[in-house]
Order: structure tokens, then sequence, then C-alpha cells
């Protein structure tokens, strides 16, 4: 398809709009700030050098190979392990009690720490699923199998994850929440 240089434009434009959040997202769940911000920049720079080659109907799942593909250039380059960066809450913002926001944050760090003792492709077909909320198809086309290996994965990541969370939990996640300060551990 050629589109004329208008076109071009405007169907970056579009792309961009739509799905730069969602991008930038994705490396922001991988890596810290700055450099999400340089890959999701790298992302819509190849975007916009390939915009022909952009699947309509398929942008977003173009996209996110595409992602994956500056991620993996980024490890390869800085030869750095993986992280989880942490999610930065406060309690003026959610409006919940700060025993509430203590529990969340203790959770999170649990399956951040779980997270970072998988292997790498279950960690990648989890964060996919449930951070990036995509379609088995979608993560399919991004990790370059079939949905029904998705599937498979995704069950036998699950079935890791929860392992290491036992492991690295000395208490269990779903405990009741305290009404008071003094009742924290």
């Amino acid at each position: 398809m050629v589109l004329s240089t208008t076109e071009t434009r405007e169907r970056y434009r579009r792309l961009f709009a739509d799905h730069h959040r969602a991008i930038y997202a994705y490396f922001r769940r991988r890596i810290e700030v700055e450099s999400a911000q340089d890959c999701t920049a790298e992302t819509f720079l190849i975007a916009w050098r390939r915009i022909d080659d952009v699947p309509d109907g398929g942008e977003l799942r173009w996209l996110y190979i595409t992602a994956r593909n500056v991620l993996r250039n980024v490890y390869r380059s800085k030869r750095r392990s993986f992280t989880v960066p942490g999610i930065d809450r406060d309690v003026a913002d959610c409006g919940e009690t700060p025993e509430v926001v203590l529990l969340r944050h203790e959770e999170e760090a649990a399956v951040r720490a779980a997270l970072e003792h998988l292997r790498p492709d279950d960690r990648e077909v989890l964060l996919l699923s449930v951070w990036e909320e995509l379609p088995r198809d979608d993560i399919a086309a991004i990790l370059g199998c079939s949905p029904h290996a998705v599937s498979q994965r995704l069950h036998r990541a699950s079935g890791r994850l929860a392992k290491e969370l036992d492991r690295v939990t000395t208490t269990p996640i779903n405990r009741v929440v305290p009404t008071r300060v003094e009742e924290l551990p």
C-alpha cells in the first residue's frame, strides 16, 4: 500500500495517539523510566520508518512485536538482568487507608520478587497476559508461537509463579487486613 505524504502522516499520528500509552506502559513495567521513554521513542521511530509495513487492524500487535525486539536489543546491549520495577502509589492518590496501601506494597513486592526468579520466557508470557491484558492470539503472534502453546506456557508459568510466591513469602498474601496500625506485623 502506497500512501500520500499527507495520508502517511495522518496514519502515523493516529497510530501514535491510539497506542503510545500502551507501548510506554509495556516498557515502563519492564525497565526504568528513562529507558522506557527511549525505547518507546525507538519503537515509534521504527513505526514511522516502516509505516507501510504496519498492518491495518493489527497495529497494536505489530507495535508489541517491535517493542519486544527493541527491549531485547536493550537487554543484549546492556547485558543486565531483568528486573520488574516497583509500582509507586501514594496513599492520598488512592483514597485507601495506610494499612491497605502497606499490604498492597507487600503483596506487590512479593509478586515482583517471585517474577524475578522465573525464567525470562515464563515471565514474558505472564506479563503480556496479565499486565498488558493481551488475548492469546496476540501473545502468540508476539512470541512467535501458536495460541495453544501460549495457553500451555501460561498454565505452566502460573504454576511456577505460585511456587515462587510460596517460597518468597513468609506470610500468606491473602491474609486479613488489619484495622489498626498496632495490628500490623
